[in-house]
């Protein structure tokens, strides 16, 4: 009996930790922008997929990219067109909800504040 106890609580706990480490983290942004703001009030909105694909809204220009979440951090890759000399955006994997805010450093290396906002701004 305690075999059996001790087997399922294994079980179990193995089906927890395979379930957290499938979680999808970017599932918060699926649906909603990002509306990511520079110092001289210029704004990017991108708009990520479930699946590994975004696009981004740039000076008017549409921008399409992959994104890659390595369960630590999430990189963000420009694909067509791509940005000569840009480098991929990598923030912190993480749940974000919409209000959130942080910091990126764009692909071309200029800073702004991104904001999780609701729906398709």
């Amino acid at each position: 009996m305690r075999r059996a106890f001790m087997a399922a609580a294994v079980a179990a706990g193995a089906v927890f930790f395979a379930s957290a480490a499938l979680a999808d983290n970017e599932a918060g942004m699926y649906g909603n922008t990002v509306v990511c703001t520079y110092p001289d009030g210029a704004t990017t909105k991108v708009y990520l997929q479930q699946g590994g694909s975004y696009t981004v809204i740039r000076g008017g220009q549409t921008i399409q990219g992959k994104w890659v979440d390595d369960g630590t951090n999430v990189c963000y890759t420009e694909t067509d067109p791509a940005t000569p000399g840009a480098k991929p955006v990598c923030v912190a994997d993480k749940a974000w909800k919409v209000g959130d805010s942080w910091q990126v450093v764009d692909p071309v290396g200029k800073t702004c504040t991104s904001v999780l906002m609701a729906g398709h701004q």
